[in-house]
């Protein structure tokens, strides 16, 4: 808002949940915008939320045409600040009930960033650089993880402030949208290898690569060449990440199934047995795990 209070000449986007809780500085704006763009300014757009950010989409259009720069998203929102907000509107001061909670939120953070840097670390370091250099010692191989924990935080201390821009929609919902290239793949390969003994070892090359770029083509398919206008393609791209995600693992396991009827393999494939492992759930355990089952659909037919 300092480039609009100070006049420099750049555009605002803004989404419709701006506009809808901040109505007037909205319009105003939309209308600051129109001036820059040198058209007038449609009254109507203003008495809906919706129409008024698709209006000034429109002028954000020409402006690109134009040249003009554009200044920051403003949004109505700010979904980072949900949990902090929480923390200072419902829990109450002076019984330490705050610093327990943000206790137990940093020692989360700090072993989830643990568990990914030794995860990586570990990936590169077999699965990359052992095989670049076959003969490598342990030492060698421990030195290359350390160094890439060290370039790995360093990495992720760059990208960290970017994070903060509006365009990414917080980073909750960076990080959701980051892991759909990977983990609906991963789970749908891991369902049917447990589930299907004959399924072809090409499952799971095929699924590590499908899935990506089917999450690619759903995410941005408002932006494909001679498919973009299309009303589908941006029905795809408007759809929340949980439901590409979903989509994606459906088609996964379609293709995969495909493969497994094509060139099933000639013998299934026995998971090895631990005989000294006692494998037997109890009823009990059947029970609660069906309760917590229902419960969660329950949660989602209640909250969706």
């Amino acid at each position: 808002m300092k480039a609009l209070l100070a006049g420099e000449q750049v555009v605002f986007p803004f989404t419709a949940n701006f506009a809808e809780l901040n109505p007037a500085l909205a319009v105003e704006v939309y209308a600051r915008n129109a001036s820059l763009v040198g058209v007038t300014a449609d009254k109507a757009a203003g008495e809906n939320a919706a129409d008024l950010a698709k209006a000034n989409q429109d002028l954000l259009n020409k402006a690109d045409e134009q040249g003009i720069n554009k200044a920051t998203k403003l949004v109505g929102y700010d979904y980072d600040a949900a949990f902090p907000t929480l923390i200072r509107q419902l829990l109450p001061p002076g019984n330490g009930l705050k610093g327990f909670v943000l206790a137990a939120i940093f020692g989360a953070v700090v072993s989830s960033l643990a568990s990914m840097l030794n995860s990586s670390s570990t990936i590169f370091a077999m699965d990359i650089f052992r095989k670049l250099k076959k003969d490598a010692t342990q030492f060698q191989l421990v030195t290359t993880g350390r160094i890439c924990v060290v370039a790995f935080v360093l990495i992720a201390m760059l990208i960290a402030p970017s994070l903060d821009n509006p365009k990414f929609g917080g980073i909750f919902t960076f990080i959701q949208e980051f892991q759909g290239f990977i983990s609906p793949g991963i789970l749908a390969i891991f369902l049917f290898g447990v589930l299907v003994h004959r399924a072809p070892r090409a499952c799971g090359t095929v699924g590590l690569i499908l899935n990506p770029i089917l999450y690619a083509l759903i995410k941005w398919a408002d932006r494909i060449p001679n498919i973009g206008d299309l009303a589908i393609a941006k029905q795809l791209a408007g759809l929340a990440f949980l439901n590409r995600m979903a989509i994606c693992f459906a088609v996964v396991l379609v293709v995969l199934t495909i493969m497994r009827l094509a060139m099933p393999m000639p013998r299934p494939v026995d998971l090895p047995v631990n005989p000294k492992m006692n494998l037997e759930s109890k009823g009990d355990v059947k029970v609660w795990g069906a309760l917590v089952v229902l419960a969660t659909l329950a949660l989602y037919a209640v909250f969706w």
